[in-house]
């Protein structure tokens, strides 16, 4: 299967309005067995349009000097896209935390694909299984091929990390072949102890929500993981509550 693999560094804020400083894509095939046999790489600077937060300076490392003559993204990005698609590689974009993230900034600069694996969530799914300290990028880079995250963060190093973590997270789950892989991945599952990360629950389980913040936060869910929506339904399932709630408006 051709796909894309693609990581942003910002000038922090939100994703629908953040500014670009950096993005990596990497295209090519993904092998039965998970490999990803890379075939195109575009990894290029860009100038946000405003001032990158300081903040987010102490996490990439990038100040407004180092990208002051570089290319405006507003400009400069949806090429780099529609160059993906010339290819094919927008049958599946592939990313870590990309859901909530990566995705909807390519969306707003073009990127329009067939389908999308954030690869975080069975990243999580085995934190929570295994007892991991962290599902990060970096430190799921560490425990799956023991190798060190030396340079996380740039943009072009995390999605090398992100193509390296497919086959062993297969391996992981008992899959030998890519596709069922990608079915379960992008199928929501209930997952015990799973904590929200948004909303006035932030940071409780969904296990010791009450039933009027566990309606909440099911009527609120407005999209990003499909496993927070899975331990909903089935936390709310369990204890048997009323008819479910109309959701928000999903986007």
């Amino acid at each position: 299967m051709r796909a894309l693999i693609h990581d942003f560094e910002t000038s922090g804020g939100r994703a629908r309005d953040c500014g670009v400083v950096q993005l990596a894509v990497l295209g090519g095939e993904l092998e039965s067995d998970g490999v990803f046999d890379q075939q195109w790489q575009s990894s290029e600077c860009y100038h946000p349009g405003g001032p990158i937060d300081p903040a987010t300076t102490r996490v990439h490392g990038f100040h407004d000097r180092d990208v002051a003559h570089c290319p405006d993204y507003r400009h400069a990005i949806p090429q780099v896209y529609r160059e993906a698609a010339r290819q094919g590689f927008d049958a599946l974009v592939i990313g870590y935390s990309n859901t909530g993230f990566d995705n909807v900034i390519a969306r707003r600069l073009g990127c329009r694909p067939g389908r999308s694996l954030d690869l975080f969530i069975p990243a999580y799914r085995l934190k929570k299984r295994d007892g991991l300290v962290s599902a990060s990028l970096g430190n799921m880079y560490r425990e799956l091929t023991g190798d060190e995250p030396t340079h996380a963060h740039d943009a072009l190093f995390d999605v090398t990390m992100t193509a390296a973590l497919v086959p062993p997270l297969m391996a992981r789950f008992g899959f030998t072949e890519f596709s069922p892989f990608l079915d379960w991945a992008t199928t929501g599952q209930p997952v015990p102890g799973m904590r929200l990360r948004h909303g006035p629950a932030r940071g409780h389980t969904i296990e010791s929500l009450d039933d009027g913040a566990l309606i909440q936060a099911l009527t609120g869910w407005r999209g990003g993981s499909i496993d927070v929506l899975a331990s909903l339904e089935a936390e709310y399932a369990r204890r048997r509550l009323s008819k479910k709630p109309i959701q928000s408006r999903l986007f």
